[in-house]
């Protein structure tokens, strides 16, 4: 374990499910995980019908997901979440989108961002983003005729904005 993840572990092992499409990356970040001592147990999915099944099987901590697995789309899943479950943690952990649009997806949702190149940001990220979910459960909830935020994909076909890679502005 790092000297300086101790600081931001939580008191109990996290469950942790894992929208990954590719086994090498899943493998990567559970062995993050385990190694700073964070990890109960953890559950790679990689199609929506997976996605419902484990969250039907269990109560999940947090959820990681990859920007580009095949047949998802991220802001879908992303919507999902908000939707179904608005303090279930969810942090974008990609290799293939570059930090222009990771913090788009930040903005419209995602609670975080962490790049597969710097898996070493993993633990404190899910460390503020329970922080930041216990702060919510004490929080009132929105009204239920409070407007949502749109979320668009640029990846998707019909997507809103046009993608851009990271040497450009936004539009």
């Amino acid at each position: 374990m790092a000297p300086d993840d101790r600081d931001v572990l939580p008191e109990r092992l996290l469950s942790v499910l894992c929208i990954e499409d590719t086994e090498a990356d899943f493998l990567l970040i559970e062995r993050t995980l385990r190694t700073s001592g964070l990890l109960g147990h953890c559950e790679r999915v990689d199609c929506e019908e997976a996605v419902d099944a484990a969250l039907r099987g269990r109560s999940w901590d947090v959820v990681l997901s990859d920007y580009a697995v095949p047949g998802m789309y991220f802001t879908d899943t992303l919507r999902r979440f908000h939707h179904h479950y608005p303090n279930l943690p969810l942090i974008l952990v990609s290799g293939t989108i570059g930090e222009v649009k990771a913090s788009v997806m930040v903005e419209v949702g995602a609670w975080d961002y962490v790049p597969k190149s710097r898996l070493r940001r993993l633990v404190p990220a899910i460390k503020r983003a329970l922080e930041r979910a216990a702060a919510q459960k004490d929080r009132p909830p929105l009204a239920p005729d409070a407007p949502a935020r749109p979320v668009s994909d640029p990846a998707r076909p019909s997507g809103g904005w046009t993608a851009r890679d990271d040497s450009t502005d936004l539009p």
